[in-house]
């Protein structure tokens, strides 16, 4: 298996079907989410995750097929782009900063195989779906010395909800990565689940990701 994006390896991993809050009521609708990011993917090549940049190879997680979605909490993006809440005295500009830099630093934990860097910067249940594609990758000889970088990114707070023990905020990136030595840039877009909890002064954690298309 190749080294390839964290982000869309965490996408796909059981689907992590984020949705709006009308799920809990059934409604499986797509999650919602504002256009009024400044990064336009719509400006560069087509994003599709059954074949970014034209080299599927590159992410063969994409095709995977019989995974069942894992239990996320309900996603919550405004359409008009306006943050539907937000705690008192919370540090927007401050937290999306963070996870920009989390972003990228979950890509590169994720190159080098560091288990470590990925438990401190997600849930426990992702970090088990992704310590076992490390041991897929390691098993197969996939990832030769290949390392991503993540050319230019953009963040987009959409919501935080408050959750009787944790807030869940959900975060838009896009941006443009590279896959590997010489490669091109590719155009990425995806919607985050960053999740802490109240008690203590825990981290903020990824715990669910979906690529938008």
């Amino acid at each position: 298996m190749a080294g390839g994006s964290l982000a869309l390896v965490l996408a796909l991993l059981g689907g992590w079907a984020l949705r709006r809050r009308g799920a809990r009521a059934g409604d499986d609708a797509p999650p919602r989410h504002s256009g009024n990011s400044q990064f336009d993917p719509a400006l560069l090549p087509q994003y599709s995750p059954l074949n970014v940049g034209n080299d599927a190879s590159a992410r063969p997680w994409e095709r995977l097929s019989g995974t069942e979605p894992l239990p996320l909490s309900t996603v919550t993006g405004s359409p008009s782009g306006h943050l539907s809440a937000v705690p008192e005295g919370f540090d927007a500009e401050g937290f999306l900063r963070d996870s920009k830099a989390n972003f990228v630093g979950l890509q590169a934990a994720w190159d080098r195989a560091d288990v470590a860097a990925l438990r401190a910067m997600m849930t426990e249940n992702m970090l088990a779906e992704i310590q076992a594609q490390l041991a897929e990758r390691e098993r197969t000889g996939g990832r030769n010395g290949s390392v991503s970088e993540v050319v230019m990114i953009e963040a987009q707070l959409l919501d935080i909800e408050e959750l009787p023990d944790r807030y869940m905020a959900s975060v838009e990136f896009s941006g443009l990565m590279r896959e590997g030595v010489g490669a091109g840039p590719n155009p990425f877009r995806e919607l985050w689940n960053i999740t802490r909890a109240k008690a203590g002064e825990g981290r903020w954690l990824v715990a669910g990701v979906q690529a938008m298309q």
